[in-house]
This record gives structure tokens, C-alpha cells and sequence, in this order.
């Protein structure tokens, strides 16, 4: 998805006016929208198809899937209800045959109890597919949930160039890979549904350099292209024309509120090649944030 800050971040876009990228945004989003959609609907679909199979039971319209699952795992389990019956007729059974049943009270035993071993094997068969099935796509959905999540956090990102689309795509699937590797879930963080990742021990990973708040899923794709080198960084130029990381002070004028500095400040620092994930982040960040009174600045 395009968002305002690619796009003014684009020098060929430098001419764009402030309703033309709103619109080009929205455009986005709402294409963006519309993709997932469809791709939430192929997960549903063909959930809807595994539980007909599973358990002979079709779909009423444009029933809910939850809906359908919960009548369709109902009625599922009503067709086996009357296992129960045929037990009870197999104990009564035997406990005529104990007390000296014939022969014909034995060959109805030996039906009744063959009755009962078709209907558990068959219930049980058909119960392990139809968990596989709700486990798998369960699976599905979350995984999709997750390279979207994913997808979101390398937008913006600019990498260098020089090296061939082949290669930059087999680098840029390798970081993707090495941090699904670490065990993310969504969780429910303050009523906030949050994507965490984990260690081999189940522990959630934690940023030491934002405030121990779980590392979010670009900080982590961060850490990986950085460790490739393959992020084009864009240094303030300080005197001479030569790049530093620290040119000081930095004007915050026309800056109104202490949101608005944030966000001026976080650009300022992706400016000269300094990320939220590095260790000079913070030490910058107020810096800046002292050198220009924001806090005296009101909230919004």
C-alpha cells in the first residue's frame, strides 16, 4: 500500500499537491482492502468446502462461516446420537445371554455389537478429519494474517541499488524468512490485537531500545536488512557536503503540538540514516526533543 510518507519521501512525486496524495493514498488502501478481501474470502471458501466434506452437511446461502461450522458440528454430532442406544442394546444383550440366553439372543449380540464397533470407527474417521480441517485452515488464516502483517512493514523502506532484482528478492525473502522463523502469534497486548514474536522457549521478543515494548514486525525486518546492508540510507549532509549523523540544532518550525514533533523528529533521524532500531535512536530523539522545548508544546 502507498502511504503519504513514500510517496513524499519520492523526489519524481515532489510535485504532487496535498489533495492529490490523499487520493493516491486512498486509492491504495482501498485496492489494498479490496486484495485481502478476496484472498479472506478464498480461506473461507474453501473452509466451507472441508466442513461440507467432512461432515455431509451443506452450507444455507450466504450463512456465516462461524455459523455454519456451529450447526454443521451440531448436526454432525446429532447423526452419531443414537451410538449411545445401540450401547445400551448391546449391555441388555449381554445381560441376557448371562442369565442363559439362546441362540438367537447371541446372534443379535454379535449384530448389535458390530453395529456399534461401524459407528464409533466411523464417527471417530470422520471427527479426525473434520479437527485436521478446522486446525488447518485455522493455520492458514493465521499465516496469511502474518505476511500481511509483514507485507505492511517493508512499505517505505528503501534499498540500495546495484544489485540485481533476482538477488535483492532472494535477500529480501531470506530476512522475511528468518523472522517467521521466530515464532510469531497475535496476542491480545492492552486490548490491542499485537503481533509477537518469540524464542525457542516460547518468550516473547522484546526490544531493550523501545522501552521493552514487544519488536514489532518492521523493527525486526529492520535488523535484518541492516545486517545485510542492503538499506539505502539518506545522511543529512553536514558542513563540506559530507554526511553526519548529528547536525545540531535542527529547526522544528511551524511544529504546533508535541504529536506533531514526534513526527517530525522520527523523520528527521530516517533522514540521516539513524533508525528506531539503533542504539543512538533514543539519544538523538531527545536530544532534539530538548533542544526544541517540545514539551512545552501543548499534546495535539
Amino acid at each position: 500500500m502507498l502511504t503519504k510518507e513514500t510517496l513524499v519521501a519520492n523526489e519524481a512525486l515532489a510535485g504532487l499537491t496535498e489533495e492529490q496524495i490523499t487520493a493516491i493514498t486512498t486509492l491504495s488502501e482501498n485496492d489494498e482492502n479490496t486484495v485481502i478481501g478476496q484472498k479472506f474470502g478464498e480461506v473461507y471458501r474453501q473452509l466451507d468446502s472441508t466442513i461440507e466434506k467432512a461432515t455431509g452437511i451443506k452450507r444455507e446461502g450466504d450463512e456465516k462461516t462461524y455459523l455454519y461450522l456451529e450447526r454443521a458440528t451440531k448436526a454432525f454430532a446429532d447423526k452419531f446420537s443414537d451410538y449411545d442406544t445401540i450401547k445400551s442394546k448391546v449391555a441388555e444383550l449381554q445381560e441376557q445371554i448371562a442369565k442363559g440366553g439362546d441362540e438367537g439372543i447371541k446372534a443379535r449380540l454379535a449384530q448389535a455389537q458390530a453395529e456399534l464397533a461401524s459407528t464409533k470407527d466411523q464417527f471417530n474417521t470422520l471427527k479426525t478429519e473434520f479437527d485436521k480441517a478446522k486446525t488447518d485452515h485455522a493455520k492458514a488464516l493465521s499465516d496469511f494474517q502474518i505476511d500481511a502483517e509483514i507485507a505492511k512493514a517493508k512499505e517505505g523502506l528503501t534499498f540500495k541499488k546495484g544489485l540485481s532484482e533476482p538477488v535483492m528478492a532472494t535477500l529480501v525473502s531470506q530476512a522475511i524468512a528468518n523472522i517467521k522463523a521466530k515464532n510469531p502469534s497475535f496476542e491480545d497486548r492492552n486490548g490491542v490485537r499485537t503481533l509477537v514474536f518469540h524464542d525457542a522457549n516460547g518468550a516473547p521478543l522484546n526490544n531493550a531500545e523501545n522501552k521493552l515494548n514487544p519488536f514489532t514486525a518492521r523493527e525486526l525486518l529492520v535488523k535484518e536488512f541492516e545486517s545485510m546492508d542492503i538499506l539505502e540510507k539518506k545522511p543529512a549532509k553536514g558542513a563540506g557536503g559530507k554526511p553526519s549523523e548529528s547536525s545540531a540544532p535542527a529547526s522544528l518550525s511551524g511544529v504546533t503540538s508535541q504529536v506533531q514533533a514526534e513526527e517530525v523528529i522520527s523523520k528527521l533521524l530516517a533522514e540521516r540514516g539513524i533508525a528506531k532500531t539503533s542504539l543512538k535512536y533514543k539519544e538523538e530523539y531527545d536530544k532534539l526533543w530538548e533542544e526544541n522545548e517540545c514539551a512545552k508544546l501543548p499534546l495535539k
